[in-house]
């Protein structure tokens, strides 16, 4: 007995699935390949297990068949398809585990080959309480390896956990980028239960024989299709009845394991070591010769799978040990049929030819490993026959994939098509011996609509899927691919806006034929702007053109508008700015914060003196002589970069059209950031058929000092009629109790915020840190960022009692950022964690508004005002000063502010952190010279008590004062005397 088993697949749940990785297409196909035994695939999805368990029925002890009237009927008819079995299913999954473990991010892949659908469903349910399993088929968690093994067998001891592909570069136990050296490392005590290993499609059975550490593992083989017709690219050969205790026990012992069906390594992208720059592959011999250096430009080379193995290896190529099981290299039938024909796989000629040797033939893997040579020059003509026979013997002309670089497996050379040609009389003889009542005549090659298999439908094969589009989200999707009318998305925090924008400026030079130099996309800071320019680059890594591509910030791009019209002048620095403001004001006899706050306003409504002439105030005629002294200086100062250019264009129709004519695609991030001279240049730049998509949160416009208005949402709806709104609602930072509290706060401001989903696991509460002075808060600040590092002094090793639950990880100081309302708390909180030996960076910060310069790569913990926070992500954010009067920020003498805006400000602090949110506050607090007792933020009153957890005021136990030992116990503890 036979039974050939294809183990690790994917259903249609799965990322970069075809919609027919369904049950009825997977036991089709599985037929249709000669497949008697197929892996469910994607098992802890919800969605799926309930597929499952509506389709299939058992058909033997743990192996499962589609209930009856379910199966699709095969597409050909004859001898070898008229008692064909239905597929048995075992029950299997795939997890992606990734996690910290020895100083370093690991990432491995585990196949699942379960007992049951009982026993899933319960494996499903744990691996729910402890991530998201619903967003793939193969879910992400950040779970030791070793974990997911303990708890399978928990679910069920019969359960059997096999590392896949192993030696894949980022994702696998013995990655180069990702893995472990060993098996024993990975899984330490839980090794023994380790009894199979998948080699994947860029390793064979020859190549692990060279790693003697490999021997007691028995290697299986798997296509880890995502589609139907991939199946049995990979499979594995067993000799025990279709069961699963049969097939389980044959893993565990190597008895009835018969060996696999194997893809030729060589076609595998990162087989061989090499520079795809610079068409270079290499040997690891050579790699490491040259230092691992390509010797054309110096940039190091990517290695291969072939490299890895070689480190591992203690064996000489073609020694094996004694266990060894033997395999066969194949090459699926739609390649070979298209070699033979010159066409593409996914042709129609393949296709049809493909289900008529299929119906004379047998199934895929009987033509690919035993039909007769005559049988198939019969059928499918010398060349089919020629190339099967090289296979067979693994003759084929190999040129190995190297850095993302697929390899290529040639059957023919054009020398070997034309001396198979002239051996037409030998294969046509080879057919008579077999009795063929008629030779296949060559113009059925040519012309396969000519015989009646022409009317067989064509098989869906799998389309690949776009890598612009991969790992999008249906919203994100939806954006990317939006044509027509201008576009507006509403996205709230970690929702992937910046991410969305990118991929749709990418899709619109790769995918859509639009010319760099048509696109213009702007944001608010240098830094966004170089990391969107980064972001597109390696989504087209060769793309011609992209130096002509705009991305700037509106200011740089006002700037460059100016010098292409106007006499050159530098951009005055703050200081040169406010000193030339000041003697103004001084000349003038105008209050100076009145006067800024006045010419700021103005020139964002576009107006300057010559506009005011009826304004008969101090601050109009300090303005026109604040003009006149930046003009004598040559300078501009910082709103003239925005409100010259748009007036400019405003008032010279030929520029504005030779600019309108020029960006045909217009795309602004942080849309909310926009005051009304911003809004004005973008609608001047905007042409009548420009394509247009803006992008921001109306939540989290904060910038009311700047003249920033989430009104703009409003207006651009005004001024395009015909607009399309789009609201991204998935967010893949924020946890629940964040999520949540952020969604308290804005209801409490009568906001209508789109309902968030997360897909970012974990429940830890907002804690509130409440204490008598600032410096205690600042000092319960330090104590629980020493926490979360996992301790950095013996006293911290010393305190037992941890009040909160750890994070999963240890933190580095990095992953941490405190967050004020006012600039004033800065140095306080800057001394006390210094004191306390936490490394920390308070930023010089200014209020303009492109806020760069923060050193974001340091190893340090970041001290950010919450205005200067936006646009940043930190595990763990501490927002101090939590009072009334603070935050929301009430000054003295001036009325309330803008409450909204502090709401939001406050909102926008709680959504900077993806893991945990620390609030805190002193009772009372010495701010300029002035000591005042505080209350509690009425922000964070409006938090429930279910997502909101305050924190024990008592020291560590470490810290506490010990009682003083009693003289004299036996009369007690001496007492002060009382009057």
């Amino acid at each position: 007995m036979e039974v050939i088993a294809d183990l690790h697949i994917h259903s249609r749940y799965s990322m970069a699935t075809g919609k027919e990785a369904d049950l009825e297409h997977l036991d089709l196909w599985g037929r249709y390949k000669g497949l008697q035994v197929v892996g469910s695939g994607d098992c802890t999805h919800p969605e799926w297990l309930k597929e499952l368990e509506a389709k299939l029925t058992p058909a033997a002890p743990g192996v499962y068949e589609l209930k009856p009237g379910l199966a699709l009927p095969l597409k050909i008819k004859g001898p070898h398809w008229e008692r064909v079995p239905p597929v048995r299913f075992v029950i299997t999954g795939e997890v992606s585990t990734i996690y910290k473990k020895a100083g370093q991010v690991r990432k491995v892949h585990l196949v699942l080959l379960l007992p049951g659908l009982e026993a899933a469903q319960k494996f499903s349910a744990r691996l729910g309480r402890l991530g998201n399993i619903t967003a793939d088929g193969r879910p992400i968690l950040g779970l030791d390896a070793k974990f997911i093994l303990e708890l399978a067998l928990e679910i069920d001891p019969e359960s059997l956990v096999i590392p896949a592909h192993i030696w894949t570069p980022w994702f696998s136990v013995l990655g180069a980028k990702s893995g472990f050296d060993s098996l024993e490392e990975c899984f330490e005590e839980h090794t023994g239960q380790i009894h199979a290993l998948e080699t994947g499609l860029s390793s064979d059975p020859a190549m692990n024989w060279r790693v003697s550490a490999l021997d007691r593992f028995l290697l299986v083989s798997n296509s880890d299709a995502h589609s139907p017709p991939k199946l049995a690219r990979e499979a594995n050969i067993f000799k025990v009845p279709p069961t699963f205790p049969d097939l389980a026990r044959a893993l565990r012992t190597k008895e009835g394991f018969g060996g696999t069906l194997e893809f030729f390594p060589q076609e595998g992208k990162y087989h061989m070591d090499g520079h795809r720059a610079c068409n270079l592959r290499a040997t690891p011999e050579e790699a490491r010769a040259w230092g691992g250096k390509c010797p054309h430009c110096q940039k190091p080379l990517t290695y291969g799978v072939m490299h890895r193995v070689l480190d591992l290896a203690d064996r000489r190529p073609g020694e094996k040990h004694a266990g060894a099981r033997p395999f066969e290299s194949l090459i699926p039938l739609p390649e070979v049929l298209g070699q033979a024909l010159e066409v593409n796989p996914g042709a129609k000629k393949v296709s049809h030819l493909y289900f008529r040797l299929l119906e004379k033939l047998g199934p895929e893997l009987e033509i690919l490993r035993r039909t007769p040579l005559p049988d198939l020059a019969r059928e499918g003509g010398g060349l089919l026959a020629y190339g099967i026979d090289k296979m067979r013997r693994s003759q084929a002309h190999i040129a190995p994939g190297y850095d993302g670089v697929y390899g290529e497996i040639r059957l023919f050379t054009p020398e070997e098509r034309r001396e198979v040609a002239g051996q037409g009389a030998f294969w046509r003889q080879a057919a008579a011996k077999a009795d063929s009542p008629k030779p296949l005549q060559a113009p059925f090659l040519d012309n396969p609509e000519d015989s009646p298999s022409h009317k067989v439908s064509e098989p869906a094969l799998e389309t690949p899927a776009d890598p612009l589009l991969t790992g999008l989200n249906p919203a994100q999707r939806q954006a990317v691919l939006h044509q027509g009318p201008p576009l507006i998305v509403q996205a709230g925090p970690g929702t992937g806006k910046t991410r969305a924008l990118t991929h749709r400026l990418a899709f619109l030079l790769a995918r859509r034929g639009a010319a760099p130099e048509e696109i213009l996309a702007l944001t608010f800071t240098r830094q966004a702007a170089g990391e969107m320019e980064t972001r597109i680059r390696e989504l087209l890594p060769d793309f011609p053109g992209l130096e002509r591509l705009t991305v700037k910030t509106f200011h740089a791009l006002g700037h460059q508008i100016l010098l292409s019209r106007e006499t050159p002048r530098d951009v005055a620095s703050e200081d040169q700015r406010r000193q030339l403001l000041r003697q103004s004001a001084k000349r003038h006899k105008a209050p100076f914060s009145s006067l800024e706050n006045r010419i700021i306003h103005w020139k964002q409504n576009l107006q300057y003196p010559e506009d005011l002439e009826e304004v008969n105030e101090p601050e109009a005629a300090a303005f026109k002589d604040y003009e006149a002294s930046l003009l004598k200086e040559g300078l501009w100062d910082y709103e003239d970069l925005i409100a010259r250019p748009t007036l400019l264009l405003t008032r010279q129709p030929g520029l504005r059209e030779a600019y309108q004519r020029r960006y045909r695609h217009l795309l602004v991030d942080e849309y909310q950031d926009l005051n009304a001279a911003q809004y004005r240049l973008f609608r001047t730049l905007a042409g009548q058929d420009a394509e247009i998509m803006v992008i921001g949160d109306p939540d989290q416009a904060i910038y009311g000092f700047r003249g920033a208005s989430p009104r703009y949402f409003a207006q651009f709806r005004e001024d395009w009629p015909d607009a399309v709104t789009m609201n991204f609602k998935e967010t893949y930072r924020l946890p629940r109790p964040i999520l949540e509290a952020a969604r308290q706060v804005r209801a409490a401001a009568g906001a209508s915020t789109p309902v968030l989903t997360t897909h970012r696991p974990g429940d830890h509460p907002l804690v509130l840190l409440e204490r008598a002075t600032e410096a205690a808060e600042a000092r319960a600040i330090a104590r629980e960022i020493e926490r979360l590092v996992g301790g950095f002094s013996h006293l911290a090793l010393e305190d037992e009692k941890l009040r909160h639950r750890p994070p999963e990880e240890k933190a580095g100081f990095r992953d941490v950022a405190v967050l004020y309302r006012l600039h004033a708390l800065g140095p306080e909180l800057e001394r006390n964690l210094t004191a306390a030996g936490i490394p920390c960076l308070l930023p010089k910060e200014s209020v303009g508004p492109e806020l760069d310069g923060l050193d974001l790569a340091a190893e340090k913990v970041k001290l950010l005002s919450l205005h200067a926070a936006k646009g940043l992500e930190f595990p763990y954010v501490f927002i101090a000063g939590c009072e009334a009067g603070l935050l929301p920020w009430e000054p003295e003498g001036e009325g309330r502010g803008d409450p909204e805006e502090e709401n939001r400000l406050f909102y926008v602090g709680l959504t900077r952190a993806s893991r945990q949110v620390f609030l805190s506050r002193a009772r009372t607090r010495t701010l300029w010279g002035r000591k005042k007792r505080t209350l509690l933020s009425p922000l964070v009153q409006t938090l429930d008590a279910d997502i909101l957890q305050r924190a024990d005021e008592s020291p560590p136990a470490s810290r506490r004062r010990k009682p003083q030992p009693q003289l004299f116990p036996e009369i007690g503890p001496l007492r002060k005397k009382t009057r």
